[in-house]
């Protein structure tokens, strides 16, 4: 882990009503720049459920990006 600051972000699946849907969620949260991919999906599984009340099924991909400097 490095002090660079970053957003998490992913791509995941859910259900609804018994069916299986994805999405994509990238967090508004600046974290610090984690480098494994198990500590950054904990992180955003526990965020998505906390923000919008979904039980992540699985992650399609998990990644983060550079703050940007406004």
């Amino acid at each position: 882990m490095n002090d660079e600051k970053v957003h998490l972000k992913c791509g995941y699946t859910y259900l609804r009503k018994g069916v299986e849907k994805s999405a994509t969620y990238i967090s508004p949260k600046v974290s610090q720049n984690f480098t494994h991919p198990n500590v950054i999906a904990n992180k955003l599984a526990n965020e998505i459920l906390n923000t919008t009340g979904r039980t992540v099924q699985k992650f399609l991909f998990v990644g983060k990006e550079q703050v940007k400097d406004d």
